[in-house]
């Protein structure tokens, strides 16, 4: 017969230094997060742009697929080529791009890019009208209908982040590209571009070395690294 009390237990309570150990280290994790929080905000703020680009271009690229028409403001339905997206880094702080529809105007030099390069005509009063069809609408009092294509949508990155901009066209010197998607395949054009890819890249202006690229081929591939 044994006695309960003949048996010794191994089990033993947490001591105060291993306590006072486990805050430290806590702390300093905390303190590490803390000090680079600005650097993971701005990482964010690229990786969400980048990647709302990618899916704007898988967008257009869908709806040039699909031969999806459109409609101007007065509900009239427009005759579509295709889809894609115009964006132009002339300017150090650019902060926009244009998804708009290929309208055809039977010059074939348009063909496939976006005709009529900045989103002026569908501007009145310093006041940008998305959904609109600039080729068929009066925009301002006394104006006849400009032949150009219809801004579908304005993406306007200040709305993210004040610091986000369009830095560059990794594609020889361009400041300006049209990424196209026309049916039936989509069969994808890009202007301006020297070999078979592009890469959009960009930048914060209070961070000059943080940048993110999304890169788009003429087989119609988009890829963000």
């Amino acid at each position: 017969m044994f006695q309960a009390s003949s048996f010794k237990s191994d089990e033993r309570g947490v001591t105060l230094a291993e306590v006072i150990v486990v805050v430290i280290i806590i702390a300093l994790f905390s303190m590490i997060l803390i000090s680079d929080f600005p650097g993971i905000q701005r990482r964010f703020a690229l990786s969400r742009a980048a990647y709302q680009m990618a899916q704007d271009l898988r967008k257009v690229q869908d709806l040039g697929l699909s031969a999806v028409q459109t409609k101007d403001s007065q509900g009239n339905t427009i005759a579509v080529k295709g889809y894609g997206i115009y964006l132009d880094t002339s300017s150090s702080t650019n902060q926009y791009y244009v998804i708009y529809a290929d309208v055809p105007d039977g010059n074939s030099a348009d063909d496939n890019h976006y005709n009529d390069a900045g989103i002026h005509n569908c501007t009145v009063n310093g006041h940008i009208y998305p959904y609109n069809c600039c080729s068929q609408d009066n925009q301002a009092p006394g104006n006849s209908p400009v032949a150009s294509d219809c801004v579908i949508q304005v993406i306007d990155l200040s709305k993210q982040s004040s610091n986000l901009y369009i830095k560059s066209i990794s594609s020889g010197n361009a400041e300006s590209t049209s990424i196209n998607f026309s049916p039936p395949d989509p069969t994808t054009t890009i202007t301006n571009m020297i070999g078979n890819t592009i890469g959009i890249v960009f930048g914060l202006t209070n961070d000059a070395s943080s940048t993110k690229t999304v890169y788009v081929n003429t087989s119609g591939l988009i890829n963000v690294p």
